[in-house]
């Protein structure tokens, strides 16, 4: 879920992580010193979640969307969180216990949607120009990622996978992300889930769509990880959503230092506006039937184009609620 200091591999690789598609990120961390690999999360224990209850307070950006006598609330999020942020605010707390469905941009909990990620992720891999395929390599084995999960899968999704070792290194970690607080709110209160879109769609957003754009999607990637300032837009987005910090999210295209050539701009017109009409329609009949809190990505609700004009549009009442 888009290139410079925050790249269209940073939002592709938040955007799915979650969802497991960077486990080994996560869990298969070589033997290399520790001094010099990304910090690996520890798993959700009782403590840290009390600890983290004990501190919730509100974050992201929430709003409630009415019609036809019926509220719902849309929740913009990051893909990825610091242990203490693993417990839902107050307001997002309530929000979320008045609706009948939680709704993700995919719903991570349908093995359809798993096998196709997996299918995604773990098939013949694209032919990369030998001499970027060893700069990959060498920045592959930098981040003590396994070796031999380079020979399968999409090359988009192993520098995603860097992506996620990088946002590691600041403390951000897709296991602690808004999603996961979500799920396991909503699933240990039998609240049911559903996604947004199917995830062959989110892939088709996000995948190169020619062994060339791979290639050039990758040599962007290696080149983004070698700037001195390539973590600053995922440090200045997060502290924007800690911080409820909307002007600073309306003003990405500003700051980030990403929308500077057509094809820049052709990449982030496909991954966020050009899926926030399908998003906004599957809220839309979701809401016929049932409350939704529907959870996407903080970007998707910016501009003339993003969720909340959208729904506007669609004769739905928007309030801000944080």
């Amino acid at each position: 879920m888009l290139q410079r200091t925050l790249s269209r591999r940073h939002i592709a690789s938040l955007a799915l992580a979650f969802a497991g598609l960077c486990a080994a990120a996560n869990s298969n961390a070589a033997s290399a010193g520790a001094g010099s690999c990304p910090p690996q999360p520890t798993p959700p224990s009782r403590e840290l979640m009390l600890k983290a209850q004990q501190q919730a307070t509100d974050r992201g950006f929430l709003w409630r969307i009415s019609r036809n006598g019926r509220d719902s609330y849309l929740y913009g999020t990051i893909h990825a969180g610091r242990p203490e942020w693993f417990a839902l605010g107050p307001r997002a707390e309530a929000s979320l216990f008045r609706t009948g469905v939680l709704a993700l941009e995919i719903d991570v909990t349908d093995p359809a949607v798993q096998s196709t990620l997996q299918d995604a992720t773990q098939g013949p891999p694209r032919a990369l120009p030998a001499e970027l395929m060893q700069s990959l390599r060498a920045a592959w084995a930098a981040e003590c990622l396994p070796a031999a999960d380079l020979d399968r899968g999409a090359p988009e999704f192993h520098v995603s996978q860097l992506a996620v070792a990088q946002a590691q290194r600041q403390g951000l970690f897709p296991l602690y992300g808004a999603e996961s607080v979500l799920l396991m709110r909503s699933l240990g209160g039998q609240r049911p889930v559903v996604g947004l879109e199917t995830a062959q769609t989110q892939l088709s957003a996000i995948l190169a769509r020619s062994d060339d754009e791979a290639a050039d999607m990758v040599r962007e990637a290696l080149a983004e990880l070698q700037r001195p300032k390539a973590n600053q837009g995922l440090a200045r987005l997060a502290r924007a959503w800690e911080t409820r910090d909307f002007k600073d999210i309306e003003a990405y295209a500003e700051w980030c230092d990403c929308l500077n050539s057509p094809n820049e701009r052709e990449a982030y017109a496909r991954l966020v506006d050009g899926r926030n009409p399908g998003l906004a329609d599957a809220i839309e009949r979701l809401h016929a039937d049932v409350s939704v809190f529907a959870a996407v990505g903080a970007l998707h609700m910016v501009g003339p184009q993003g969720l909340p004009r959208l729904l506007q549009g669609k004769g739905f009442k928007i309030e801000r609620v944080y």
